[in-house]
């Protein structure tokens, strides 16, 4: 994903720096360009976690150069330059810039043909330009009337997080904003709705507004409103749709209804392609699903929870120890330092559905069976028993149905995605398929992952009429 180079970047970037240039830039000289050149804007490509790219632009005026692109090594050639380029000069056209320059080694070939490949023309040539005596090439291209790529404004108030993103159809992220409701309801065991939906009545128009703000584009840029229409509670949906609703109205745009949990699943497409025929396992805290993905516009529930969701069962465990909400990363925190003690039964259900009521419930039970005897509960190990129980039937049901259902690669989505565990147990089982882990930011819910199935939306046509009623149990099949 292409965004704002900070400082926490500049170890990475000064390291592709000096592996790139023989005149490097100094890591004191990126940190002036970023905290205190107005007349700059300094942009790295990050996949999971890691800087793959990076670029400068200098604006002056209606004009601005391209001062510097950079590819780290082992990345080069696979269109990750090409990528920047392409993104530089959409920003400077948002910035009102009319025309891009450069210059250029006349002996970089690569560099060369990159520039002329997306229309750079040679307008001079400066003799012994460089300090070694190499020519170079004075390289301009116009920007005016050159077609940018669609964007999508997307709002996500599924649950108790308001967001609002844009990005653009080839997935370069313009702005993502959430806020979340968590300590709100923390201290209340769980999301109260009706707290939900008045905090998203109180958020939605601040949230959308810095979405826009900081993508420097305005509402009439984009070519569609995008929000969640299901499944989630009926009142935080409620909201997002009404504000997406008035936006399409008033700026005469299509309204795409997203589904939250395709959302979950699009978003893992910022961190490399999606593979057809696919396989999601989707682990929230209000779904627990197998999910056979022909292409982007067929999905089949191959099994689901018949009972309590994965991150719901976690959030139940963790109150009976008698610990925080969310459950989740109590539990998983807790379990690093646990030890196997405690026996608790494997959930057994046919085929590929999931069950952790009884799990749950076995949890209950011997935690009350321990303290009527008199005995302290080991908080560590009961979370390691819980965990590894029922994590390992995760794991057990999708290596079964990838059996039955090949596919080319398998994602993990949703909020228990970020359980440490469950990505470590993932990455073990399942050497053998393009297997992707989303990055922890993109776990939980925000408007980025309405915005990138939305996208799927608009390529097939597939927008709602104004007066269709959000869905709270919508089925990822509809």
């Amino acid at each position: 994903m292409i965004e704002l180079m900070k400082e926490k970047d500049l170890d990475q970037v000064v390291e592709i720096e000096y592996k790139s240039f023989s005149r490097p830039w100094s890591r004191k000289y990126f940190l002036n360009e970023i905290a205190n050149n107005d007349l700059s804007e300094l942009y790295v490509d990050i996949i999971d976690g890691e800087v793959v790219a990076y670029g400068d632009l200098w604006y002056m005026f209606e004009n601005c150069d391209l001062t510097k692109i950079a590819v780290k090594e082992e990345y080069r050639k696979k269109g990750y330059g090409y990528k920047m380029l392409k993104y530089l000069a959409q920003a400077a056209k948002r910035k009102g810039c009319e025309f891009m320059h450069l210059e250029v080694n006349v002996n970089n070939k690569d560099a060369y043909d990159l520039y002329e490949g997306y229309g750079f023309e040679v307008v001079r040539t400066r003799k012994r330009y460089y300090e070694n005596g190499d020519d170079a090439y004075d390289m301009i291209k116009g920007l005016i009337g050159e077609e940018e790529p669609r964007k999508v404004l997307a709002i996500e108030s599924s649950c108790d997080e308001t967001a609002c993103a844009i990005i653009d159809e080839e997935l370069n992220v313009l702005s993502s904003v959430v806020t979340s409701q968590i300590d709100v309801h923390a201290r209340f065991g769980g999301v109260i709705p009706e707290v939900a939906s008045r905090m998203h009545v109180e958020q939605i128009s601040v949230i959308v507004n810095e979405a826009v703000r900081q993508a420097g584009i305005s509402i009439d840029d984009v070519a569609a409103i995008a929000y969640t229409i299901g499944p989630g509670l009926i009142g935080s949906l409620h909201v997002g749709a009404i504000a997406a609703k008035s936006l399409a109205f008033f700026y005469d745009k299509p309204l795409i209804g997203v589904h939250h949990l395709k959302g979950h699943i699009f978003i893992n497409e910022l961190i490399k392609p999606l593979k057809y025929p696919m396989m999601a396992l989707v682990v929230s805290g209000g779904h627990t699903e197998l999910v056979y993905i022909e292409d982007d516009q067929s999905f089949k529930i191959i099994g689901t929870t018949l009972d309590d969701a994965v991150g719901e069962a976690y959030d139940k465990v963790a109150r009976v120890m008698k610990e925080a909400y969310p459950g989740g990363p109590v539990i998983d925190a807790l379990a690093k330092n646990g030890q196997p003690h405690y026996q608790l039964p494997t959930p057994k259900v046919d085929g590929y559905n999931f069950s952790f009521s009884g799990l749950k419930n076995a949890v209950f039970q011997l935690v009350k069976k321990e303290e009527e005897a008199g005995n302290e509960i080991n908080k560590a190990d009961l979370a390691y028993a819980f965990q590894e129980v029922a994590l390992n039937s995760l794991i057990a049901k999708t290596k079964k149905a990838l059996q039955e259902y090949p596919c080319q690669s398998l994602v993990l989505a949703g909020g228990v995605a970020a359980n440490s565990r469950l990505r470590q147990l993932m990455s073990e089982e399942f050497k053998d398929i393009d297997l992707i882990l989303p990055p922890l930011k993109y776990c939980t819910d925000n408007a980025l992952m309405i915005a990138c199935a939305a996208l799927h939306y608009l390529k097939a046509g597939k927008v709602v009429a104004f007066t269709t009623p959000s869905k709270p149990s919508m089925s990822i099949e509809d």
